[in-house]
Parts: C-alpha cells; structure tokens; sequence
C-alpha cells in the first residue's frame, strides 16, 4: 500500500516537473496567479489582525481591562470603594484611582478642548502600559507637568519642556448653574502615543493631585481603573461588577469602548477574505486548463500505464496528486512572498502615512502573522486546487489504451 503511494507520488511528479511544462505554455503563469493569490491572503489577513490586535492593545494599555465610574457624585472613600470592589471576583488583581474632565487647553495663540485625566503615576503604572507608548520624555516627572498625545503635539508644534495653559469650568457653591474658569500652567513632560488618533488628539494626562487642585474636587475621584488576571474575560466580568454595584456606577472594558468597531473588524475580514479567495480560485481553474493540456499531451503514457495494468482509478489519482504538488508549493511559496508583502507593508507604514487615523481610529498597525490564518489559507487553497484538477484528472482516466496509442 506504502509502495503503490509512493510510486503514485513520483510518476505523478515526474509527469509534472518536467521543462515543457515549467518552461512553457500557461503553467508558468498559473502557478504565479496561485503565488500572489494566497501572497494576497497572507498580506490582507495579517494586517486585519494586526488592526485588531493593535486597537485591543491601545484599549488595555491606556483605558485598562474595565472602568468602572461612578455617577452623580464623586467617589468620597477610597479604601472603601476598593474593598467593595475586590470582594466581588478573586480575577480581580489591582485597582487605581482616576478622574477626569473636559478642559480647554491654549498654547502659541491656538485654543482646543481636550479631556484631562488625573492619576497616580506610580498606581497606575502596575495597571496601564503607558510607559511603553511614550515617544518623547518621560512619565516620571515632577508635579506640576502633563503628558499628551502625539497628535495634539503636532497640532500645536508642542515640544517636550514646553508649556501649556490648562483651563476648566467649575460651578460655584451657591448656583450650580452659574460657572466660574479656573486656569493654570503645565509644563509639557511626555509626548505619548496612545495607539487611538482620538487620544493622540485630544487627551491630557496629569499628576492626580494637580488635577484635584485645578478642578477643586478635593480628596476625591471619578472611578477606578481595574487589572484582571484574563483580560479576554473582561467583558463578562464587567456584566458581573455592574449587577453587583448597582446603577450608581457605569462599568466599561476594553471591547465595549469601540464594540462597533471590533465588530466591523471581525466581518470586514471574513468578506476580504472571502473576495481576495477570487484569485486562488482563478488561479486554480487556470491550472486546471493546463492540466487538460497536459493530459492531451500524455495521451500515449495513459495508453501505456493501463497496457501495463494501471487501473482508471489509480490514473485519477496520479493527475490528482498534481494539483496537490501545485496546491502545497503554491501555498509555501505564497506564504513567503506574502510574509515579504506584509513586512514592506510595516517599512513603508514607518516612513509614510498609509492609514488615516480620523478614518480608521488609529494611524499604525503592527501586523500579526497567525498559524490559524496560515491554515485555513493551506485547507482552502488545496481544495480549490484538487477541485479544479478532478474535472481534466477523471477525463485523462477515462482514456483507452487504443486511444492513446492512436494519439501522436
């Protein structure tokens, strides 16, 4: 049994790997189709999951897995506040405590608003990567100082050690309606990339208490940002936090914050996969076309294979195994060409502007190869082949060997 495949292999690949068929006709140019075909898929399917992978990321390193924010009132008793929390699931690692407002910020004649968001460097940092998405200074700086967002630096040609003037409104003790401006000055300590171009453009990061001290809330905060031990488990157990705390707190995690737009992710790559799989198909049906000529060509070998007791079946199956050789080195050959696209994708995406961040929510993709992607591309590719083959592999058994001997 061992030795008949065996021998199927080599007289199918012997039949096939021969300099007219390498060397000539269409069989060049369809095996090229099938090449860039799953390079295509390769390339398209990397960089989908790089953009999910990448706006994930952002959402944990800079919102962290759930967010829970009190409404109404602000939080009063810290400790308090944390040891509710911590008792609802042992999942539940660290939590830091945050505020947060809406702010105008003016520098160099130019006026924008921004969201300002105060915390404790030191907490936080056991919680949020910000650290790593810092381009320009450092996030262990001295009182008085604010990191931004890349985008807002451009905007207003900011630099590090330069200034800024923060200004809120507060409401006053006696009319809640009435506001009053309260303004200060922040020296620029970080420049920050935060992986989302809605971020980079317009949120201010400051030392928890300048924030306290710039909006007047005391000793008191907005919410917490919490670290759980999975954070692909975060939307479940923010379900379970908000029916235990009630309606007097919003929870948020990561995925909710833009839902829609991992949704849109999850379907856009099923239907780009679905249309680059065209020219595997294209692809594959030129090979097919070839084989047909292929078989015309061996008519006499056919011929001589039955004379010498090959069944119809074991001739079905040595053409088969043809579009199987073709399938599996389309497919390698493919996945090389199609790491290489995917790597010149990442050299050009650093020297220009390929995604457009007020389009697309963030301006850079780090790309993710997946074996998972690799498969499905393998099992897809080779049934498109061997499907495509099955047509011209049963004509070419059906051959009688006064037929073929017929044929010059």
């Amino acid at each position: 049994m061992f030795k008949d495949l065996k021998f199927k292999f080599w007289l199918s690949g012997r039949l096939l790997f021969n300099k007219q068929i390498l060397f000539g006709g269409s069989a060049p140019l369809s095996f090229l189709g099938l090449v860039l075909g799953v390079a295509a898929l390769v390339a398209s399917m990397s960089v989908m999951r790089g953009f999910e992978s990448s706006l994930k990321q952002a959402m944990i390193d800079v919102t962290s897995d759930i967010q829970i924010i009190k409404k109404g009132k602000l939080i009063e008793s810290w400790d308090e506040f944390s040891a509710e929390i911590q008792k609802i699931d042992p999942s539940i690692q660290k939590l830091a405590k945050f505020a947060y407002t809406e702010a105008v910020i003016a520098s160099k004649g130019k006026v924008s608003g921004v969201l300002i968001q105060g915390f404790d460097f030191e907490q936080v940092g056991e919680i949020l990567n910000l650290n790593s998405r810092v381009r320009e200074g450092s996030l262990n700086s001295a009182p008085g100082t604010v990191a931004i967002g890349q985008g807002l630096a451009k905007r207003y040609s900011l630099k590090v050690g330069d200034e800024v003037y923060l200004a809120v409104s507060l409401a006053t003790p006696f009319e809640d309606d009435n506001f009053k401006r309260q303004a200060q000055a922040f020296k620029i300590a970080a420049i920050l990339d935060f992986g989302k171009n809605d971020w980079n453009e317009r949120l201010v990061l400051s030392h928890l208490p300048d924030f306290q001290a710039l909006t007047q809330i005391g000793d008191r905060y907005t919410g917490a940002f919490v670290k759980i031990t999975d954070s692909e488990k975060a939307p479940e157990l923010s379900h379970k936090i908000e029916n235990e705390l009630g309606s007097r707190y919003a929870v948020l995690n990561w995925y909710e914050v833009n839902k829609n737009l991992f949704k849109a992710v999850k379907y856009e790559s099923v239907v780009i996969f679905f249309v680059v799989f065209l020219i595997v198909v294209v692809a594959a049906f030129n090979i097919s076309s070839t084989l047909y000529v292929l078989i015309r060509q061996r008519y006499q070998d056919i011929a001589i294979l039955k004379a010498l007791g090959s069944t119809q079946r074991n001739i079905q199956i040595i053409f088969v195994l043809q579009g199987l050789f073709v399938a599996t080195l389309g497919c390698l050959c493919g996945f090389f060409v199609g790491y290489l696209l995917s790597q010149g994708f990442m050299f050009l995406q650093s020297q220009y502007t390929l995604i457009s961040g007020s389009v697309y929510k963030i301006d850079r993709i780090d790309i993710r190869l997946s074996w998972i992607d690799f498969f499905f591309i393998f099992i897809a590719t080779t049934t498109a082949c061997l499907l495509a083959t099955y047509p011209p592999a049963r004509k070419g058994s059906r051959l009688t060997v006064v037929e073929g001997l017929r044929e010059d």
